[in-house]
């Protein structure tokens, strides 16, 4: 009896400390859409080590390395929500992911609640949606999926700490806290008053946003996206706007992910 209990607890004293280990072992996963979103990311990244997923074919490089001390594996995506969808799924279940950062650009809204956001400031997710979903035939609200929420929340945590660090390393740049809502098309003032009318508290629009805050919430890790406007979408010829200034939207974007994880 006295040699089981003793094997009972050294099973649990390597198990336990095993499970320690693991613990510590992972990664934060930072997801952007196209490669000038990558190349701001990359250039903060330190200890890079380069992971190719050769599973069904797919040839995918992972980017794996720290930043801010912290464990990364960085992603390119691809456009669209599919895209986004199908690779945070893949990641978060090969891998032991503990947060999920979505960095990159977005065309800004101006509405009467959000009068000044110009080109350069961060929008940080308060909420994402897809405002590309329509099944209000069936008594949905534009955006939802039965059993799912219409709007996905960010981590509260995150939203604190990315606030807090556009401050401090975007100089010149506003912050804001807000709804991103996501779908497959650029969008230009002809569309904008479709979108704000199913969602007054918009601030931003992208392509991919919802689809990670869609898989994350499944996956129940925590998650947040980072976009730096590009252009303003209310404006005429934004697409030249985006072209100007994606570069720097970018970068505005890589050094608030940079902060959030020197302070996570």
């Amino acid at each position: 009896m006295n040699n089981c209990l003793i094997k009972f607890f050294i099973f649990l004293l390597v198990f336990s400390n095993s499970y320690v280990a693991f613990s510590k072992n992972v990664n934060v996963l930072i997801i952007t859409a196209i490669d000038s979103e990558f190349e701001q990311i990359n250039k903060l990244v330190s200890n890079k080590e380069e992971i190719v997923l050769k599973e069904y074919g797919l040839n995918k490089k992972i980017l794996k390395g720290k930043m801010s001390n912290r464990d990364v594996m960085v992603i390119i995506s691809g456009v669209g929500k599919v895209n986004a969808g199908v690779w945070t799924s893949y990641i978060l279940s090969k891998y032991n992911i503990s947060h999920v950062i979505n960095s990159g650009v977005a065309g800004g809204v101006v509405s009467a609640k959000y009068k000044d956001i110009k080109v350069g400031d961060v929008v940080v997710s308060s909420e994402v949606a897809y405002h590309d979903v329509d099944l209000t035939k069936f008594g949905y609200k534009v955006g939802e999926f039965k059993g799912l929420p219409q709007k996905f929340s960010a981590n509260k945590n995150l939203i604190k700490k990315a606030t807090e660090a556009v401050k401090l390393k975007v100089g010149g740049s506003n912050a804001y806290s807000g709804l991103i809502v996501s779908g497959d098309q650029f969008i230009d003032p002809a569309y904008i008053n479709k979108i704000i009318g199913n969602f007054k508290d918009v601030i931003a629009v992208e392509m991919e946003g919802a689809a990670i805050g869609h898989v994350s919430h499944m996956f129940n890790v925590p998650f947040i996206v980072i976009r730096s406007i590009s252009d303003i979408v209310n404006k005429e010829g934004n697409e030249a706007e985006y072209s100007k200034f994606s570069k720097l939207a970018a970068f505005n974007s890589a050094k608030v992910v940079q902060e959030i994880l020197r302070v996570l």
